[in-house]
């Protein structure tokens, strides 16, 4: 098998993978080749601080709160380790926020994350969420998420969809 039919099934099995329908052996599958397929990060690491995931720039919604509110928002990044995100004012670096994340099927994933930085930029504020606690399903489900996010919709949609 060469490698762009293992990107291909790679591809395939993420969308399972993310939408909780894999088998246990379509799961065993995808972290074969998630290891073996494991790209350089998207998004250059700044210097002297290596990343430890995979980035991907894509849009995810996402409600947080620092307990007491909870605020809705857009991502800017995200990966199993963390997320990048647009907040309302500043958070400050070590505060433990609840996270839900809104995947799709079979629902949002609630976790909790650490603020590791919050900076101001032309009017708006960033920060960068850490993930704690993840379970290994957990971690699995959003990094299946970041890849079958970037897919094609054909590649995302059922078969019977994909094949008109």
């Amino acid at each position: 098998m060469g490698e762009t039919d293992e990107v291909a099934e790679f591809q395939a099995l993420s969308a399972k993978v993310s939408a909780k329908t894999a088998t246990q052996a379509e799961l065993t599958r995808w972290r074969e080749l998630r290891k073996h397929l494991a790209a350089p990060p998207a998004t250059p690491p700044p210097p002297g601080l290596p990343r430890q995931h995979v980035r991907a720039q894509k849009k995810l919604k996402v409600e947080y709160a620092p307990v007491a509110a909870l605020h809705a928002t857009f991502t800017e990044e995200v990966s199993a380790g963390g997320i990048k995100l647009r907040v309302q004012g500043h958070l400050e670096p070590g505060t433990l926020l609840v996270v839900r994340l809104q995947l799709g099927e079979p629902g949002p994933l609630v976790v909790t994350a650490r603020v590791a930085w919050c900076k101001r930029d032309a009017g708006h504020y960033f920060a960068g969420l850490e993930l704690v606690g993840l379970r290994d399903d957990e971690r699995e489900r959003i990094e299946a998420w970041t890849v079958s996010a970037s897919l094609p919709a054909a590649v995302n949609a059922p078969p019977s969809i994909a094949r008109k």
